[in-house]
């Protein structure tokens, strides 16, 4: 019974976190930020397509002149999990999304605690550490539902890299490959930082008597295991794998320079404020370049830190210096080094996406730190006060969030009511992205963190702007805040089939028609007509196909390997 009393406590706890969310959605799905400009509207396409017009979407026809969904690692259809969307209200579907991530996050990290051969108490409270660490809080403010996805499941790949080690088996295999397969298809740059810590962790472990004696076919039975593992996660996870592959050349991340990937921007005070007391500037930090974890996990995890054997505190310690450099960007030669030599590197961005790998550990090492007090009183004190803490920066940080506004529903309305098909252009992105969603209106720009390139330069001719760097918003907001806002073409926008322009600045071209004001929009009609046309894209389903037939052969694999041995293959 008291093996289930602490994991019972961690699932209780975090649902009443979730309690207000789960009865009222709209505390967190209408806010101005990834989840209620980016995510409801794609949930809600994703239910839209399935429930209504069966079929399994692979493109999204709604911005950005149409865009791949299939090879987009912003958000993969094929995630098992969505099935909620279709389930549910996409509001509600949201919540129990990330209720059960942050579930997962909090009872694996209990169990990985357990493997460590803490006591009950002290991995209960890794799990809150890490459920609950500013880092994922942070996050969910910013509406990084599939961030968080992809985080929850770093534990339970960890916790299996350590179980195959000990003893491999089949079991411990799929549950690694399950976790890492799922980790790549919610969030791929979270994979890519956890395969380098779960690699570096293996060779760590790498056993002394091997060392001394060193023999090639008893080192290769030693890899083996991790290797068996990275090959099931490929073939599971192949179906996003090659779709994303195929449009990796195509997309701007192939030309992201080193300014655009070294972000945040640091200097050595605002880094360490960020890491030990951002207190002093709370508001100015961001999700981003926000590293502070708690003042109760930071001592705790120093006090463990200063009781761990002298070999481990060296790696633990070097591995924090690295990691702490790195997030560091272009403030250290650390990020530099990498981002030279690292595969891929090139095609991420956020220098601080590793902290969640940090904020992992140090729950570890804190826990290791309560389970050196005597007192359970002192530890209950401790973990109240990190609750209070952590939960105060969480919610301040949500309810600092403004909502999105729908007081302009009839412009929207009058959109809608037109049936012609056509395209909508804002020239300052003025669109409540939720509202388009629910009147089903297409516009020609967009907001996505993976654009492909083509698009992104005819938007530039369309829009009649020059903007060289990376952007997410789409006309960037960089070039309509100036006094002299661009003025679009007409004669390209219609090649884009546009037929409406909005703006929330006059547009002096005769060939716009004014219709009217909508609050704030000014809405013209584009005087110019295009027939619509049919584009042949340069990537196809096809990757997608293989994938899955890939994907499907593994399992079948696996299904095989279970019925015959149940054991690890020699």
């Amino acid at each position: 019974m008291k093996t289930k009393f602490y994991p019972a406590i961690i699932f209780t706890i975090i649902l009443a976190f979730f309690l207000p969310f789960i009865f009222r959605p709209e505390l967190l799905t209408i806010r101005d930020n990834d989840l209620g400009r980016t995510y409801i509207p794609l949930f809600s396409f994703f239910k839209d397509s399935i429930g209504l017009n069966r079929q399994f979407p692979l493109w999204r026809p709604s911005q950005m002149m149409g865009e791949t969904l299939i090879g987009n690692p912003l958000w993969s259809p094929i995630y098992p999990l969505n099935v909620i969307f279709v389930l549910l209200p996409t509001g509600l579907g949201s919540i129990i999304y990330l209720l059960f991530h942050f579930e997962l996050a909090g009872l694996s990290t209990y169990f990985l605690g357990r493997s460590f051969r803490l006591s009950s108490i002290a991995s209960a409270s890794a799990a809150f550490f890490y459920a609950f660490s500013v880092k994922m809080l942070l996050h969910l403010s910013a509406g990084h539902v599939t961030m968080i996805a992809a985080a929850s499941f770093i534990p339970m790949a960890f916790l299996s890299v350590r179980q195959l080690i000990i003893k491999p088996s089949f079991s411990w295999t799929v549950a690694g490959s399950i976790s890492l397969a799922a980790m790549y298809i919610t969030y791929p740059t979270i994979f890519y930082y956890t395969i380098i810590f779960l690699a570096i962790y293996y060779l760590y472990k790498y056993p002394p008597k091997l060392i001394k004696n060193f023999d090639v076919l008893k080192s290769a039975k030693y890899f083996w295991p991790f290797i068996i593992l990275m090959f099931v996660t490929l073939g599971l996870a192949a179906a996003a794998i090659l779709p994303q592959l195929e449009f990796a050349p195509f997309s701007t991340r192939s030309s992201l320079g080193f300014s655009d990937v070294a972000q945040p921007l640091w200097n050595l005070k605002r880094f360490a404020t960020s890491l030990f007391f951002p207190y002093l500037k709370f508001s100015s930090f961001d999700h981003e370049s926000f590293l502070y974890l708690g003042v109760v996990p930071t001592l705790l995890a120093a006090f463990g830190f200063m009781h761990l054997p002298k070999t481990r505190k060296i790696t633990v310690g070097l591995f924090g210096l690295l990691t702490a450099a790195f997030a560091a960007g272009a403030s250290t030669p650390v990020f530099r080094l990498a981002y030279e030599f690292l595969p891929v590197l090139k095609y991420s961005r956020i220098t601080t996406r590793p902290w969640f790998i940090v904020a992992l550990i140090v729950a570890l090492l804190a826990a290791f730190g309560i389970s050196k007090i005597k007192s359970k009183l002192i530890i209950f004190l401790l973990l109240i006060f990190f609750l209070a803490e952590n939960l105060f920066i969480g919610y301040k940080k949500i309810l600092s969030i403004p909502n999105l506004s729908f007081s302009n529903e009839s412009f929207y309305q009058y959109l809608a009511n037109d049936r012609d098909i056509f395209r909508v252009y804002c020239t300052t992105y003025c669109f409540n992205p939720q509202l388009l969603a629910k009147y089903n209106i297409k516009i020609l720009a967009g907001e996505t963190p993976i654009q492909e390139k083509s698009v992104v330069d005819f938007l530039e001719k369309a829009g009649n702007y020059k903007y060289q760097h990376f952007a997410v918003i789409f006309p960037p907001y960089q070039v309509w805040q100036v006094p002299n806002p661009p003025q679009p073409n007409p004669s390209l926008l219609a090649q884009a089939n546009v037929k409406y322009v909005a703006s929330t600045y006059k547009l002096g071209d005769e060939n716009f028609k004014f219709v009217g004001q909508f609050q704030n929009i000014l809405l013209y009609i584009n005087r110019f007509k295009s027939e619509r046309a049919l584009i042949d894209i340069s990537y196809h389903p096809k990757s997608f196909i293989t994938g899955l037939i890939v994907s499907a052969l593994t399992i079948l694999a696996l299904i095989l390997w279970y019925i015959r041995t149940r054991k690890f293959p020699k």
